[in-house]
């Protein structure tokens, strides 16, 4: 126990323990005034051979896009989304 707070009073002790945390609480307000994405993938659709359809929402408008080899197309724009919240991993929110 003489050991463990000999290494702490070197590591800084508490001035070192409250720095630590005043580091930690700018980098979590650093990550929180982030702002939300615009770009979202709602949904894919694999076709085989290297050809898929997507939904992709760019803020409040919505696209259907196709895609073969190394081709990227807009195939129509979607009417917006009446649900703007933040995507979800499987994207279940984009309509």
């Amino acid at each position: 126990m003489a050991e463990d707070i000999a290494v702490w009073s070197r590591a800084g002790g508490a001035g070192g323990l409250v720095r630590a945390g005043r580091r930690l609480l700018v980098l979590i307000g650093r990550w929180r005034a982030r702002p939300p994405r615009q770009l979202r993938l709602c949904e894919s659709l694999g076709l085989g051979e290297r050809r898929f359809v997507a939904v992709v929402e760019c803020g409040p408008q919505r696209f259907l896009i196709g895609g073969a080899g190394n081709s990227v197309a807009l195939l129509t724009q979607l009417p917006p989304n009446a649900n703007p919240e933040p995507a979800t991993e499987t994207g279940d929110d984009c309509q």
